[in-house]
């Protein structure tokens, strides 16, 4: 290559790198203005709790209530009188006594019949990890892992592919240790590096290759190793990715070869990972879901730790020299086009360490991020869905990115709503739909469920089109109300909505339409937020205490630099009927709700019945609105529906939720660790 052609292409780069940056800047402008305006009405909040006489009466009684929370039995008096005064205001005084019996029918069959302390939500999870590590994360002992090895009848060869670009024998030397350490022996290190950097090495390799005869060296084929190089000198049965001064646990291997001595039809097993600090502590642990395709289009998530079977990597022709940095995230997206026998091992088997930020880091993480999005770019341009991709400001952890999709219709939408009285709340609803929403193929259709206040029975009647109004008189029921409003919908797309939501991004409707309009999508869900712009809703869990919870509840609505699954695009098993888009056909399809189903759990059950037939349920955080959850009845699940909803879906909640990582609390819905639980799925 000619110097003026290796200066016109550092010109590009650089270009390149400095419109990213500015992306991000710009991002960060967003998030800190969005930010502030959350800060400027906690601050409205606080001042007004603390000018109420409950505040000032609470802070003189505050050392009473210390004392009482010193003493165990006074304790859990003091914790079973606030949750039924809590009770009391959400659903009314009669409730109390409903939920006491609910209470006495988990004890009976064995569950906590005590109240749980609230302040536990408040640790952080990085406060947790360090106490999930020392009660699981422990490796297994030698001989229980030598005895897992012996019981396999096939040990394929692993082959780990790696690439040194600077002459330094240290990071070698600690990838050997890594491996050297694992419990399964058979596997081989491929190493490929620069002619100039093996000539400056070339006495530590010389050393390596006659002490490690499973380590494999070439050289590469342009000035930069990648993997491609790497996987040319490969021979394994299956292909990983082993970055530089990464580290594996040392059952890693024997965990996943295990895995695919279970599922012998597995084309792909991979892992859950974590961080190694500057400190050298394990920390921001990625407890990952089971396969989501939609996920891979937001994160390579398959990558740490990921075996890829060899035979499927070369139909694929390999790793694509001309992807640069981005050859893992192109082929693990090329591979999941071709298979979805594809395992995972909800076990922290891959340890990142994290890198000092330096110029040089900033800049391979942004030509990174170039190449991977030429990939995502590629993977949709080869299957025909056309859209772009944007890359999430991450500070550290995995690269992230926001793929949004080309609408290929204007279908129109219609935008289910029910209702009794709240004026207020059903006028900023519909307002908020007609000033802030740019798609405007849709028609809104309120079915108000008797309602009987003035007010709000003068405003049902001056809606005009594109509103139309269907009065349901019979007594509540959130299923049968919806089938009624479908039964006059018109819209290819029905949007089941509440009356306590509001608009926030005016592309909401667009981003649910997104992905409504593929043909392996049977749902949509949003994410809400509370009004203090903490998490509502981003995705459903099922089987939290044997029903269903909103995911990631009062987290930070938005963090800046560090991404979290609340903040991409990726497959849940349910998402709530709160902002629920469902295509009419396969509405029709599944039948619509379940009408035995009468205040809740309808939504979840509809998602299942969705699932069981073979669509896709997308969560998408783009459509982002306000849901003042509670507003318009309770927020506590009737016993009636969640029994019958229990028997219906006994075996799936016995089996687990898939896109919810075993190693996560199903007691408690704010996405917590489990530390000092039991497996709580079964009944």
């Amino acid at each position: 290559m000619s110097e003026t052609t290796r200066s016109g292409s550092d010109d590009d780069a650089r270009r390149e790198v400095e419109a990213s940056l500015r992306e991000e800047v710009e991002q960060l402008g967003r998030v800190a203005d969005e930010q502030e305006r959350t800060i400027a009405v906690l601050r409205r909040e606080v001042a007004l709790h603390t000018a109420a006489i409950g505040w000032r009466l609470q802070l003189r009684l505050d050392p009473l209530f210390r004392w009482m929370l010193g003493v165990p039995v006074l304790r859990q008096i003091y914790r079973t009188c606030y949750r039924a005064l809590e009770i009391w205001v959400d659903e009314g005084f009669l409730k109390v006594f409903a939920r006491t019996g609910r209470k006495v029918d988990l004890a009976l069959r064995g569950r906590s019949f005590l109240v749980e302390d609230r302040d536990r939500l408040t640790r952080r999870i990085e406060d947790q990890y360090q106490i999930w590590l020392a009660q699981h994360g422990a490796s297994p002992g030698r001989h229980d892992m030598q005895a897992a090895v012996a019981s396999l009848r096939h040990t394929p060869l692993v082959s780990m592919l790696t690439v040194l670009e600077v002459a330094d024998p240290a990071p070698l030397g600690r990838m050997l240790a890594t491996l050297r350490a694992q419990a399964y022996g058979r596997w081989e290190l491929c190493l490929a590096m620069s002619s100039g950097v093996r000539a400056a090495m070339h006495g530590d390799i010389e050393t390596a290759l006659a002490g490690e005869p499973r380590l494999r060296v070439g050289e590469s084929s342009g000035d930069t190793p990648t993997f491609a190089d790497a996987y040319r000198l490969a021979g394994g049965d299956f292909i990983g990715v082993l970055h530089v001064d990464d580290e594996l646990a040392p059952e890693a291997l024997v965990e996943l070869v295990t895995r695919l001595h279970e599922e012998p039809a597995a084309d792909i097993v991979y892992s859950d990972e974590d961080s190694i600090g500057s400190n050298g502590r394990r920390e921001e642990p990625f407890f990952k879901p089971d396969w989501s395709p939609d996920l891979l289009l937001s994160t390579n998530y398959l990558e740490r730790l990921g075996l890829f079977r060899r035979q499927l990597v070369d139909e694929l022709g390999g790793f694509a020299p001309g992807a640069g940095r981005g050859q893992s995230y192109d082929l693990a997206l090329r591979a999941s086009e071709r298979t979805d026998r594809i395992a995972h091992v909800p076990k922290v088997l891959y340890h990142g360490r994290r890198r000092p930020t330096s110029i040089d880091s900033v800049l391979l993480r942004h030509a990174a991020i170039r190449d991977e999005s030429r990939a995502l770019a590629a993977a949709l341009g080869r299957r025909g869905r056309p859209g772009r991709t944007q890359a999430v400001f991450a500070r550290r952890g995995a690269r992230c990115y926001a793929t949004r999709f080309e609408l290929g219709q204007r279908p129109l939408v219609s935008i289910v709503i029910p209702t009794r009285d709240k004026r207020r709340l059903l006028e900023t609803t519909i307002e908020s739909i007609r000033q802030h929403t740019d798609y405007d193929r849709y028609e809104i259709i309120v079915v108000d469920n008797d309602s009987s206040e003035p007010d709000a029975v003068e405003y049902l009647a001056s809606l005009p089109p594109p509103c139309q109004v269907h009065a349901w008189n019979e007594r509540f029921n959130y299923s049968a109300i919806n089938n009624f409003g479908v039964r006059h919908a018109r819209g290819e797309q029905v949007l089941f909505l509440n009356n306590d939501v509001e608009v926030i991004r005016p592309d909401w409707l667009t981003a649910m339409l997104e992905h409504a309009q593929r043909s392996d999508v049977g749902v949509v869900g949003a994410k809400l937020l509370h009004g203090d712009g903490r998490i509502q809703h981003a995705g459903v869990v099922v089987g939290i205490n044997r029903a269903a919870a909103n995911a990631f509840r009062s987290w930070p609505g938005e963090t800046i630099g560090h991404p979290r699954l609340a903040d991409l695009v990726r497959n849940c098993s349910a998402v709530t009927g709160a902002c629920m888009m469902v295509p009419r056909r396969v509405f029709d399809e599944l039948g619509g709700f379940d009408e035995a189903l009468r205040v809740v759990l309808n939504d979840v059950d509809l998602c299942l019945r969705i699932r069981a037939h073979g669509y896709f349920v997308v969560y998408t955080p783009h459509a982002l609105l306000y849901h003042h959850e509670g507003s318009s009845r309770g927020r506590l699940h009737p016993p009636p529906d969640q029994k019958l909803f229990g028997e219906k879906w006994k075996a799936f909640l016995d089996g687990g939720d898939p896109y919810y990582n075993p190693n996560l609390s199903y007691r408690h819905d704010d996405w917590s660790l489990r530390i000092d639980e039991e497996d709580d799925r079964k009944p």
